[in-house]
């Protein structure tokens, strides 16, 4: 789900394909020991790699189920570096050590394996899942390179806001229906002592997230143009978006920016909290440590104008089936059979989260009532900054987004957007090119 800056250097399918995984894939290897075992699995299993060991339990209560629908069954293999995980894929998907299924991201990170020719074109699982109703077929795009499907959703999560029930209702606020709603809720919560806008990221990923959301509430259009080189980061609705960011720093909206994800609960509990603008997947730990619906809900943010149209930005997971798997068949029948309704029931069951397939819903109302807003009010749905482009391109601005959450003046963000520019002229001639 969430993926943090990769330390070290990085292996891109460039340099991947040039060492022709001789001396990089035996120190990935060995780094990574017994977790990259990929000898084929029993009879009647199919084995997946994975960088999220904590998922074990959901691909068991899938493997349940697919057991029954297919006769297989998913053993799933864990390396808990994301950066290491990366570089043992890129070299073992072009081997006979590949695992039956990969966990990879969708967008241009999927883009930049699939044009190494190593992962099984999967457009006839896709036709078969939008004809059973099993997923949005908008969805398709961004596990697509060059009219190939390469994967099939893992997971689907929403990019909204949580807030805290007792901080609205003691406060006399009601859930945003607007963008000026939400900055009037914002300040009756920084005047109440309480910190409006819970904002982690200086040093991570998570630097994208507000970045982001403005651009897509101030412009949908503009952001899918700015983030497939067809437009510019010194375009106005960028500057609009970062000069409204400074703006709310200003007004003291944020949270200092050495505080994390992992202090909401606590913050909830004290009544300091107001509201965080995360992704849906972070709904089940907030539940796990002891938060109830009663304590936390959840809603979209609202366009900057109500002649926008309403934006949602989306994160998602690919499963794909590399070219070289040992049961190749078996894992595209899996691949096929994974976004059923009753596949996905047991999934999502685990996962707390929403599913790529709009009839499986967890069980929490806390997830299932945003879920049914955005079916109802079907906002335009945008790939998460982080797989939207290509990835020296996003990583190193989410580093220069990092450094303006630090000094967020109105000066600041202006310089960042035009490093954002001069990495974006650079990065999309070598992505281009290659």
């Amino acid at each position: 789900m969430a993926h943090p800056i990769p330390g070290g250097p990085t292996v891109t399918r460039r340099t991947a394909l040039a060492l022709g995984g001789v001396g990089l894939l035996t120190a990935t290897l060995a780094a990574c020991a017994r977790g990259t075992d990929t000898r084929p699995s029993a009879p009647g299993t199919v084995t997946l790699n994975s960088d999220n060991p904590t998922w074990g339990p959901g691909y068991d209560a899938a493997s349940d189920v697919l057991a029954a629908r297919i006769g297989y069954r998913i053993t799933s293999r864990s390396i808990a570096s994301v950066a290491n995980y990366n570089q043992v894929i890129r070299m073992t998907a072009q081997t006979n050590s590949t695992t039956d299924l990969i966990k990879w991201t969708n967008g241009y990170r999927l883009q930049d394996i699939a044009r190494a020719d190593i992962l099984t074109d999967l457009n006839d699982v896709w036709d078969d899942a939008i004809g059973r109703g099993w997923v949005d077929p908008a969805q398709r795009d961004s596990f697509t390179y060059e009219g190939k499907a390469y994967g099939v959703p893992l997971y689907k999560s929403y990019y909204a806001v949580f807030y805290s029930k007792r901080a609205f209702a003691e406060n006399g606020i009601d859930v945003p229906t607007t963008f000026d709603d939400l900055m009037s809720a914002a300040q009756t919560l920084k005047d109440a002592g309480i910190t409006p806008f819970l904002a982690p990221g200086a040093t991570t990923w998570e630097s994208e997230i507000w970045f982001m959301q403005l651009l897509a509430s101030i412009d949908p259009d503009y952001y899918a143009a700015v983030t497939t080189n067809e437009a510019s980061y010194v375009d106005d609705p960028a500057r609009e978006a970062m000069g409204l960011w400074s703006t709310m720093y200003a007004d003291g909206f944020f949270s200092a920016p050495d505080v994390t994800s992992n202090d909401l609960p606590g913050l909830v509990s004290e009544g300091r909290f107001g509201m965080m603008l995360y992704g849906t997947w972070f709904a089940n730990t907030l539940l796990a440590s002891g938060l109830t619906d009663d304590d936390i809900g959840f809603f979209r943010v609202p366009p900057r104008t109500s002649s926008t149209a309403p934006a949602v930005i989306v994160e998602s997971g690919s499963l794909s089936v590399p070219v070289k798997a040992h049961r190749r068949d078996a894992a595209v029948d899996v691949a096929r059979n994974w976004l059923s309704t009753d596949v996905q029931e047991a999934w999502v069951g685990f996962l707390g989260d929403t599913s790529p397939n709009p009839a499986a819903l967890p069980k929490s109302d806390l997830v299932k009532v945003l879920a049914a807003d955005i079916a109802a009010s079907k906002p335009t749905e945008l790939i998460r900054y982080w797989e939207a482009s290509p990835t020296p391109l996003v990583e190193g601005n989410v580093q220069d987004l990092g450094s303006f959450m630090v000094t967020p003046s109105t000066q600041h963000g202006e310089s960042t957007l035009r490093s954002m520019e001069a990495r974006a002229r650079t990065e999309w001639k070598i992505w281009d090119a290659a």
